[in-house]
């Protein structure tokens, strides 16, 4: 490399110490590398921009977004909320079972960390505290339960790894179902242990006439994600048209059934996600002219010597990138990781062996857990305004969760019919 280029790289990694935005950072250091050093035309970057967001997978990505913001802002939530605590609210901890168990549709729903756990601050955070349980434990639980909205499908992670790899989003879906489902088994472990040591007090337990009346009303929203995941692994229809059916059923049920939805809020909705998708798309475009930059000054071959030469036993390589994507998603946005270390990952795994679709599941757990790791998961930050907690004080609370969660980790990355079976079942080509 030449100066010049080492002096735009250490832009970057200024950039990103003082804070700058990812989209910015990324993008001004790669731009003055691809004209100065690779002699790439200036028009032609804006044609890597189309290129990198017109693929027909990627599409689906503002459409489960536009989905997600119906149905939260549908009123359903709080029928959701009402029916988990009523099934298993009197048992010990059972309010913050139901916390994961609510994440976990929620995270089928709307495939986003982020808007799961403004979704379960604001609604389960107040409620745990009047129940007796300590705010920041509840707060530390919303925080990691969130990340389930990564890791079940359709998850916004599957959907940008798929594209960019070329690997099916449908198979990537079904996939995340079994990691999906064990990180929320080991959440709900945990949240028990927790709850007895502590001496949280269980619930009333409610009858089967408000279990039946409580599942009524929540029927719509529990209906979204076997529609959508039914759909797809049924065959009737692909991802992206699946979350088109999934935004034209969260309008049905926002506006004629909950009817919580007018015109003033459908603006509101249509424009946040506008908004959400502009700002994704924005990152994976900068990150992925870092990856070209990178690509182009063979970072990516030079990383896959210096980890093949510590070891060529698969498993401890992917021990290795397992420690390295718990510290990257501890400072860095999980999807401008995902779009700079993929490329830089993949041939190492696929040289020692491991299934494309597998690693993807490895990829989305990891950057669940960096999301809430301390000090610098950018979820925790969020969860400090929605909770109204220090950052200190979540973090300590978090620490039992995010153990589970890499107990996950390593189940998901060292048995690989966990993510492996479902795709097979269905016939996925692996």
């Amino acid at each position: 490399m030449e100066l010049f280029d080492y002096l735009a790289l250490s832009s970057i990694v200024v950039l990103f110490l003082l804070g700058t935005p990812l989209a910015v950072t990324f993008s001004i250091g790669s731009i003055a590398i691809m004209i100065h050093t690779m002699g790439f035309p200036l028009g032609n970057i804006s044609q890597v921009f189309f290129t990198t967001i017109s693929s027909y997978p990627m599409l689906a990505m503002p459409f489960f977004i536009l989905a997600g913001n119906l149905i939260l802002a549908s009123g359903g939530m709080g029928h959701l909320r009402d029916f988990m605590n009523r099934l298993v609210g009197h048992l010990p901890g059972g309010m913050a079972v139901a916390i994961c168990i609510f994440a976990a549709f929620l995270g089928s729903i709307s495939g986003s960390a982020t808007a799961c756990l403004a979704i379960i601050g604001t609604i389960f955070v107040p409620m745990m505290a009047d129940s007796g349980y300590s705010r920041p434990f509840a707060a530390g639980l919303a925080v990691t339960s969130a990340g389930l909205g990564a890791v079940i499908p359709p998850s916004v992670f599957m959907i940008v790894f798929g594209a960019s790899n070329r690997v099916s989003v449908a198979d990537l879906f079904a996939a995340g179902v079994g990691p999906g489902l064990l990180a929320a088994f080991l959440m709900c472990l945990t949240s028990v242990w927790i709850s007895k040591k502590r001496g949280y007090q269980s619930g009333v337990k409610a009858t089967f006439a408000e279990r039946m009346d409580s599942f009524k009303k929540a029927f719509p929203i529990i209906l979204m994600p076997l529609i959508v995941l039914g759909g797809i692994y049924a065959g009737f229809f692909t991802p992206t048209e699946a979350a088109v059916v999934a935004v034209v059923y969260g309008f049905i049920v926002g506006v004629f059934i909950y009817r919580n939805i007018d015109g003033k809020l459908l603006v509101k909705i249509l424009r946040d996600g506008a908004v959400s998708t502009a700002q994704i798309m924005i990152l994976i475009c900068a990150a992925t002219l870092f990856g070209y930059v990178l690509t182009a000054n063979r970072i990516p071959d030079m990383v896959a010597t210096a980890i093949l030469s510590l070891s060529s036993n698969k498993y401890v390589i992917l021990l290795l990138i397992n420690i390295l994507l718990l510290i990257v998603g501890a400072f860095m946005d999980t999807t401008a990781a995902l779009i700079i270390l993929v490329p830089i990952l993949y041939p190492i795994v696929t040289s020692v062996g491991v299934n494309p679709i597998h690693f993807a599941m490895i990829i989305c757990v990891n950057l669940a857990v960096g999301q809430v790791t301390p000090p610098f998961g950018c979820n925790l930050f969020v969860a400090c305004g929605t909770a109204g907690i220090g950052l200190e004080a979540i973090s300590k609370k978090v620490v039992p969760f995010i153990i589970a969660l890499i107990v996950c980790v390593l189940l998901v990355t060292y048995i690989e019919p966990i993510s492996l079976i479902l795709p097979q079942l269905l016939g996925a080509q692996m």
